[in-house]
């Protein structure tokens, strides 16, 4: 408001040659009453703005309110000044002054509706954004617990067969299952954890089939020692394990060796686990969590349908998982 206010200033006293004390009052009380007249638009604006027939609605209340202000301030001025020569240059002003005021309080009210719709539409768009992100981690949160029911269920039969004939295996396998499942309920709460930390998640997990299996399952893993603090997501490898078990060991009663290796590639952690398959053999029913929920969780993790892969040759499945590095 200070351009306006200085060129309607100078306008009133250099142009038109009145008082400089005149001139500050005509000034002063016209930008005085714009800038009510804006703040009055803006109150009106908040309080009720129709969702049909804006443009008319907002010309509208800026003719009132222009209006309103020109016949205030000529009301105000003929109350305090009593020069004739001025009074005669006020009456024939007043068109211009109301012209004038009605640009201004249209450019505040369109400045004030198109800030408010901004405001509104970063509004739902953050409001889409949270809601797309909440709907991931639900489902996020749905893929990690998803721990296979067949899995409990089973380790919960072998712990009843050692009851009676190894009670002291019996006792340690539930130790174990106790350890795994509030290890996997705590994973739950948490986005990313090392590599390390996993391969300890998947120890427990392990220690509970090698009771189930006695010397058929063996696991060898190679792990380089430099990538154990890498992040990941949590709870990733153990159904890729529990993939390989449950294939490998299907249809067979010979010991079977299960190969993780997990190394560095470039900027990317790679895993992959291998086991032997009789290609003759069809596979249990039920695959619960599976390579499907993997590769999903993936997807929402990395936006990426690449990490995972599968290979078979040679009566040997192979699963190779890549994990970018955690930026």
């Amino acid at each position: 408001m200070l351009l306006p206010a200085g060129g309607l200033f100078a306008l009133i006293h250099v142009w038109y040659g009145y008082e400089p004390a005149l001139a500050a009052t005509d000034t002063g009380l016209s930008i005085f009453l714009l800038v009510t007249a804006g703040v009055a638009a803006r109150s009106v604006l908040t309080s009720y703005f129709p969702q049909s027939g804006k443009l008319v609605y907002g010309m509208g209340l800026s003719v009132a309110l222009a209006v309103f202000i020109t016949w205030l301030f000529q009301q105000s001025m003929l109350g305090l000044i009593d020069e004739e020569r001025y009074r005669s240059f006020l009456y024939e002003s007043l068109p211009v002054r109301a012209g004038f005021n009605w640009l201004v309080i249209v450019s505040m009210s369109a400045t004030f509706v198109l800030y408010e719709g901004f405001k509104e539409k970063q509004k739902d768009t953050q409001h889409e954004i949270d809601t797309v992100a909440m709907v991931k981690e639900a489902e996020l949160q749905k893929l990690q617990l998803q721990l296979q029911p067949h899995f409990l269920f089973n380790s919960l039969n072998s712990i009843n067969a050692l009851i009676l004939t190894q009670p002291t295996r019996a006792r340690e396998m539930v130790q174990q299952l106790s350890d795994f499942l509030r290890t996997t309920l705590k994973r739950a709460d948490e986005h990313w954890i090392t590599l390390d930390q996993e391969l300890h998640y998947l120890n427990l997990y392990l220690a509970i089939e090698k009771v189930r299996f006695g010397h058929r399952l063996e696991v060898q893993t190679e792990v380089d020692e430099h990538i154990k603090l890498w992040l990941i997501p949590p709870l990733l490898l153990q159904p890729l394990v529990e993939n390989a078990i449950k294939f490998g060991l299907y249809g067979t009663t010979d010991k079977v060796t299960i190969v993780m290796q997990t190394y560095r590639v470039d900027n990317a952690l790679r895993v992959t686990i291998t086991n032997p398959f009789d290609s003759d053999m069809q596979p249990p029913e039920g695959s619960g969590f599976g390579l499907q929920g993997l590769h999903r969780r993936l997807y929402l993790l990395y936006a990426r349908n690449d990490l995972l892969t599968t290979k078979a040759e040679n009566n040997h499945f192979t699963v190779e998982l890549t994990l970018p590095e955690k930026l």
